[in-house]
């Protein structure tokens, strides 16, 4: 009898945890489908973040402050909700450019051919926008102060940058890999 009780208890508590352990490997698996094409490789649209450059810009602000009504309050929420939207957009692009350059970073990995050159130009576009970012970061936080505007057009122009990146020629030719390789996005 206590050894139907140990096992009644065992599968109790086993086969909740091989289910997770399941549903885990699937998640995993799901992320690893391969890329084997640049069609395959996640739609750049740096037009999406083109809104950016004018959403903590003076002008409305300064349109805001000229309307009837308008008072200082309003004018601080306004600023503060501006920044929060901008935010979410440097949330996404911040998104976008990385699954684009794990992708390419994939691509570079199985590739048939060392392409060292390729490598180091993602690298370089990495560490670019990775820069931009930084510093409209800290424009954002100076913004936040009152002092001070963001400027994002090199953030945006490091993002087109790398769709110019991955339109190459040299970089497209040799995309042709096997289906078996790694994993995409």
């Amino acid at each position: 009898m206590p050894m139907n009780i140990v096992l009644v208890v065992a599968l109790v508590t086993l086969v909740p945890v091989g289910l997770a352990v399941a549903l885990m490997c699937r998640a995993i698996l799901a992320r690893q489908k391969s890329t084997s094409s640049m069609e395959e490789l996640p739609v750049l649209s740096p037009g999406k973040y083109r809104p950016m450059e004018r959403l903590l810009g003076e002008e409305d602000f300064r349109f805001l402050a000229a309307q009837p009504g308008y008072t200082p309050r309003l004018g601080r929420r306004f600023r503060s909700e501006r920044r929060r939207l901008f935010r979410g957009y440097l949330r996404n692009l911040r998104k976008d450019f990385g699954r684009v350059t794990m992708a390419c970073h994939l691509l570079l990995i199985h590739s048939a051919s060392d392409r060292k050159d390729l490598a180091s130009a993602l690298l370089r576009q990495r560490l670019t926008f990775n820069l931009a970012m930084l510093g409209v970061q800290g424009r954002l936080l100076l913004h936040a102060a009152g002092v001070g505007a963001v400027d994002v057009s090199g953030l945006v122009e490091s993002f087109e940058n790398l769709r110019e990146f991955i339109q190459q020629e040299q970089f497209r030719s040799m995309v042709s890999i096997p289906r078996t390789a790694g994993a995409s996005l």
